[in-house]
This record gives C-alpha cells, sequence and structure tokens, in this order.
C-alpha cells in the first residue's frame, strides 16, 4: 500500500470525529416554586449560570437568544404564566476554564442541558413577524444637538406620578443608541431605525406605564410610549414586518433528577 493511501486512512477517522457538544461541568436543574418577593430571572456571573424562578420558556428564550414571540409549542406546563400558577424551576450550572465561557458559549451550554434534563426537541421556522420602523414624524425631529464634549448619559425615573409614569433623561446619545438601549425596549417589538438622523442628541420623555384597563401590560405601555415619542421628540413608530428566525417546541418532558 503506497504512502498515499495510508495517509488517507489515518485522515478519514479524524474527520468523522465530532467534537462532543459543549456542556457544564456541574447542573442541577430542580422545581423551584413560587413563593412571594423572591429573584426571577436568569443570570450569569463568572463561571456560574444560575436562573431562579424561571419557566421552561424563559430556559429556552435564554439559551436560544428569543423575544418572547419568537418562540412556540410545546406543552402548556412550559409556557410563562401567573408566577403563583407555573411551572417554575432553579438551575444552577457551572463550568471551568479561565477566562469563564462567553454569553454564547453559556447559551450553548444551555441548550444542551435543556435537552438532556427536559428532552427538549426543538426546530427553527423562518417567520414574517411584526415590526417597527422609526421614522421622523411629519412636523420633524424635537431633538436638542449635544455639545462636542458631552458624555453619554441615560437615567430612567420609574417614580413619575406615583409610579405610573417613566421619565428618561438622555444626554449626547446616537439615535441607533436609543434604538437598541431604550426604544426597543418599550415599543413592544424589533425596531429598525429610518430616520437618517446621524448626531448625538440630548432629551427627556415622558409617558403613562398604567392605565385603568391595561395596567403595565406590554401593549398598553407601548401604546402611551409611541403618542409620547412624536409628541415630545418629533419621532414616529411606523408598524412593519420583517423575517426572523423563530424556535418551535417539538416535545419537552418535566426534568429528570439530578
Amino acid at each position: 500500500m503506497t504512502a498515499a493511501r495510508w495517509l488517507v486512512f489515518l485522515v478519514a477517522p479524524l474527520l468523522c470525529a465530532q467534537a462532543p457538544p459543549p456542556s457544564f461541568d456541574v447542573a442541577s436543574v430542580k422545581p423551584d416554586p413560587w413563593g412571594g418577593n423572591m429573584r426571577v430571572g436568569i443570570f450569569v456571573r463568572g463561571d456560574t449560570l444560575t436562573a431562579d424562578h424561571t419557566c421552561l420558556y424563559g430556559l429556552v428564550e435564554f439559551a436560544y437568544n428569543l423575544r418572547d414571540d419568537h418562540l412556540s409549542g410545546g406543552p402548556s406546563w412550559a409556557q410563562c404564566g401567573l408566577l403563583i400558577t407555573s411551572d417554575l424551576y432553579q438551575v444552577t450550572a457551572k463550568t471551568s476554564g479561565d477566562p469563564p465561557p462567553s454569553m454564547d458559549q453559556f447559551r450553548l451550554m444551555l441548550q444542551n442541558l435543556l435537552a438532556d434534563r427536559f428532552q427538549l426537541k426543538v426546530r427553527h421556522v423562518r417567520k414574517d413577524l411584526p415590526t417597527y420602523n422609526l421614522v421622523v414624524a411629519p412636523h420633524g425631529p424635537k431633538l436638542k444637538e449635544s455639545v462636542e464634549d458631552a458624555k453619554f448619559f441615560m437615567n430612567q425615573d420609574a417614580r413619575v406620578n406615583h409610579g405610573k409614569s417613566i421619565r428618561v433623561t438622555v444626554t449626547h446619545a446616537s439615535v441607533a443608541q436609543l434604538v437598541a438601549q431604550l426604544f426597543e425596549h418599550f415599543a413592544g417589538r424589533p425596531l429598525f431605525d429610518h430616520t437618517g438622523l446621524t448626531g448625538f442628541y440630548d432629551f427627556e420623555i415622558a409617558f403613562d406605564t398604567d392605565t385603568a384597563a391595561d395596567a403595565l401590560t406590554p401593549e398598553a405601555i407601548g401604546q402611551t410610549f409611541s403618542i409620547a415619542l412624536e409628541k415630545q421628540l418629533g419621532l414616529k413608530l411606523e408598524p412593519g414586518t420583517a423575517p426572523f428566525d423563530t424556535v418551535v417546541i417539538d416535545h419537552a418532558a418535566k426534568p429528570s433528577e439530578n
């Protein structure tokens, strides 16, 4: 047998071998019923990921970096409802290495943990979903140009009107920063900048977050924010659609014992 053929036989097994999926060194998953006045959410600090009082939907959204409306399917117990009646879980997962894993690596390890403990099976579906386009209102923008040597500053005061309104004060921010760090959150949909504004701006905006019929719902906040945005800043949210990668849960089971 020639040296070239030996080389083919030696290399072929290496090409077929696949690296094992990234995983945590130690992981604990257990039910975490709501008891009131407790921490809720997913946190990454150093080499440890911790989830407290989190439903499976919340874990999957974090693992695949999804918005609420980009996940569907699965059993009813997997979804997030009222904390007191939802199936909530605590996850504590640690890894090793220096430096610690990146956020993307943590997400991938959580995907594999969910597949192992919850028998999670998902598929990706491309969907056209609602968005907003941020444009300049007909009467023009009402943003003050920031002085050249100013520094970026943003403050949200949720104590306005006895906690029923929010006032946001911003200094030296670009529209791109505002979309990513502020506007998209309150709009409640993915937001794309079509203003053509390229400068840095100072402004203040205040809007209600509590209504008699829809207290604190994302839809109510989005509506009041949209009105304030046009009246106070001269910017407007125009409805649109855009394609997004969404995730559908095909199968999930309540977690196995640790």
